[in-house]
């Protein structure tokens, strides 16, 4: 019998120690495929593993790895079948490919790895990040615009299709409304158990978080701001390629706010002079193909705290991520810096 790694000694490993593991792990889900023996590069540890696949003349690929326990299996191939539908729909997604058995996404386990993982297989895609989150951008503001435009258009053909999708009656996926985004059972992690924080930033969050559920309450889910959507439109899952913008990484896919998924894009962008030319091409692409009132763009602050809260919710929960420690203190002073004017307002 094999002996399997135990979770304790995985995730107290050196980052990329579990990367190798992960790794053999995803050599062996290959086999799936018809793929045994192809070239494997990591690419993004984050929730999942991310791994870039050059099998020669059968092409190039994208393996995930997901996060054990992160989704359950009806909930991947309820982000699976969305994906799909999408494309049907004309919107550029990832194109899946299904296992030798025709399944969309198989389970693999490896003695370096501690539990079972769920792993699924998309072509590979063309192109390059619009921009990384919380990094300067690195086009010019009128290139990085004229892509804002096609993202405010991709965002409202995404919940334009979801409106009128007919939804599969085993369909499972999230909620991303207040207590999905930031409650003590948020989906990315409860930022109230942060452990490198003052009383005074707990006090800060916690009142922010009264205000930010007050404030979404009042707003409330019509369909008119509230629908089936992609989840997490960071710029780096906006990719730009030959033929146009493409949106990948539909793993947080689920029912939320449009603003919220607006607040998603520009975060990490409103103190800079790329905010307001991005965003208003972004909002003139939306309204192309869907309304989007004044007063919900007023709700912008709302969203992009809640937002900010949720990503410190994710370090807290991804702890054995060098990515989520680095970034739980650049969250921390920026909330710390701006949320105590938005709780004067």
């Amino acid at each position: 019998m094999t002996q399997h790694i135990t979770k304790k000694q995985f995730y107290a490993a050196e980052e990329n120690d579990q990367i190798a593991g992960l790794a053999a792990l995803a050599k062996k889900s290959l086999d799936a495929y018809g793929l045994a023996g192809a070239d494997i590069t990591k690419l993004a540890y984050r929730e999942n593993m991310t791994f870039a696949i050059d099998a020669g003349s059968k092409g190039k690929f994208a393996l995930r790895v997901h996060q054990s326990g992160y989704r359950t299996d009806a909930q991947v191939q309820s982000e699976l079948n969305f994906m799909e539908y999408l494309s049907g729909e004309g919107i550029l997604t990832p194109e899946l490919i299904r296992a030798n058995n025709n399944q969309s996404f198989i389970i693999t386990e490896h003695a370096n790895v501690p539990e079972p993982r769920q792993c699924d297989l998309f072509r590979w895609i063309d192109g390059a990040p619009l921009r990384q989150f919380f990094e300067p951008p690195s086009r010019s503001i009128e290139e990085t615009a004229r892509h804002y435009a096609q993202a405010g258009q991709l965002t409202a053909a995404i919940y334009n299709a979801g409106e009128k999708w007919s939804i599969p009656n085993n369909f499972s996926r999230l909620d991303w409304d207040a207590a999905g985004i930031f409650g003590e059972k948020a989906h990315l992690g409860d930022f109230r158990k942060i452990k490198n924080a003052t009383d005074r930033q707990r006090g800060l969050l916690n009142d922010l978080a009264t205000k930010l559920d007050e404030e979404l309450t009042a707003f409330g889910k019509a369909s008119d701001r509230y629908g089936l959507c992609q989840g997490d439109l960071l710029p780096e899952n906006l990719m730009v390629c030959a033929d146009g913008l493409r949106v990948i990484d539909f793993d947080d896919a689920g029912n939320s706010w449009i603003m919220f998924e607006i607040a998603t894009a520009f975060c990490d962008l409103t103190e800079s002079e790329y905010f307001h030319p991005c965003f208003s091409t972004f909002v003139n692409g939306f309204r192309e193909l869907r309304e989007l009132p004044d007063e919900h763009i007023a709700m912008l602050p709302t969203f992009v705290f809640a937002r900010l809260l949720s990503y410190l919710g994710h370090t807290v929960s991804r702890n054995h991520l060098e990515i989520a420690q680095e970034g739980q203190q650049i969250l921390l002073h920026s909330l710390e810096r701006t949320a105590p004017d938005y709780l004067a307002s």
